[in-house]
């Protein structure tokens, strides 16, 4: 299946609104359902391109992601622009308009803001919440694992996924499950499973090899 924007935009919206490509290619393959392309670096690198006003394969429409650096720097460092999850805007609030007037380069341009997003502010509420950050699919507990280095971490999952949700659609902490980046993964390997079967499915394994 072809990466699309969508996945990118989600998969920077995870990271806190800009990351390096490594790390967005890592989150895609973790988003997009299977069959992932041959080349996923390239397919989120040529997605990015195409939607970055600098770049010389820019194709029009949107202009949704914008280099760190400079596209000519080469650096690999990508963010979205204001009117998503950015480091600049990194609670993804905005006015409630659907559409914004803002001036690039003295030019007026319609852009539109997308809802679509997951907020750094509601997954740092959730894990805020957290009583433990054992995993709740297979309870792996990461400082149990790796000591003081792994202290308060976890993965927020969301039970909907951003490219389902209607238009207009809120979410709060009870929307998020913590799962390991293992747990994680395989929730959202092949579409989306419910993280539900997922721990009844890691049960009845550890009970069978018990």
């Amino acid at each position: 299946m072809a990466v699309s924007v969508d996945h990118i935009i989600e998969a920077l919206s995870e990271l806190g609104g800009q990351a390096h490509l490594d790390d967005i290619v890592a989150k895609v393959a973790l988003i997009a359902p299977a069959p992932l392309p041959v080349d996923v670096g390239a397919s989120v690198r040529a997605r990015i391109q195409e939607r970055c006003a600098e770049a010389k394969s820019y194709k029009g429409g949107a202009n949704l992601f914008a280099s760190v650096h400079g596209v000519n720097a080469r650096r690999g460092e990508w963010r979205l622009r204001l009117d998503t999850l950015s480091v600049a805007n990194p609670d993804g609030v905005l006015d409630d308009a659907e559409a914004l007037i803002v001036h690039a380069e003295g030019k007026a341009e319609l852009r539109i803001h997308l809802r679509r997003e997951r907020s750094l502010a509601l997954i740092k509420a959730f894990k805020a919440s957290l009583t433990h950050y054992r995993c709740e699919a297979c309870g792996f507990d990461f400082e149990m694992a790796y000591g003081p280095h792994g202290r308060h971490y976890i993965e927020a999952h969301h039970s909907i996924p951003v490219s389902q949700l209607k238009e207009g659609s809120t979410t709060t902490v009870k929307d998020l499950v913590a799962l390991c980046a293992n747990c994680h993964r395989m929730v959202h390997r092949n579409g989306l499973m419910d993280w539900r079967e997922l721990r009844a499915i890691v049960a009845t394994r550890s009970r069978r090899s018990g």
